[in-house]
């Protein structure tokens, strides 16, 4: 029979990768939601409103368990408070952050807010619908980016 040794660092631990989890992973599928457009012009709102509410329900309560869950990890573990790993997370949460709120919300308003309009008029999206929708798609490799770099950093702690 083997026993886990379960303690409070490794459930918080656990917190911290599953918030990663469910915060991200459904990030990294926009852009092929996104592809789609072209052909479903109508689904833009809809499509848009979902990630609205993802944003809304995991990825800003996610980042939040995401730093808290890690400031307990810090505390709590062996570490000597000078490894880089500890810094690349919080910059990274920090970034991610700025990111969400900053950029990614209200260019998320703003493209469904073009689609509905556009949407309203006929069966296509403007060209200022297609230029928001270009602008997250340059930003949002970025913070997957982001997000992978940070994983690898807290994965082999360099």
């Amino acid at each position: 029979m083997v026993q886990a040794n379960i303690t409070d660092y490794s459930v918080g631990l656990f917190i911290h990768i599953v918030a990663v989890v469910l915060t991200f992973g459904p990030t990294f599928g926009y852009g092929f939601l996104f592809s789609v457009l072209p052909r479903y012009p109508r689904a833009a709102p809809g499509l848009i409103e979902g990630m609205q509410k993802i944003d809304r329900y995991l990825i800003t309560p996610g980042m939040a368990v995401i730093l808290l869950a890690g400031i307990y990890l810090l505390v709590e573990g062996p570490w000597d408070g000078s490894e880089t790993f500890v810094a690349v997370g919080f910059v990274a949460i920090v970034a991610l952050l700025g990111l969400q709120h900053g950029f990614f919300r209200p260019q998320e308003a703003k493209a469904r807010e073009l689609a509905e309009r556009d949407l309203e008029v006929g069966d296509s999206l403007s060209a200022e619908f297609e230029e928001v929708s270009r602008r997250l798609g340059i930003v949002g490799p970025i913070a997957g980016l982001i997000v992978v770099v940070t994983i690898f950093f807290m994965t082999v702690k360099p």
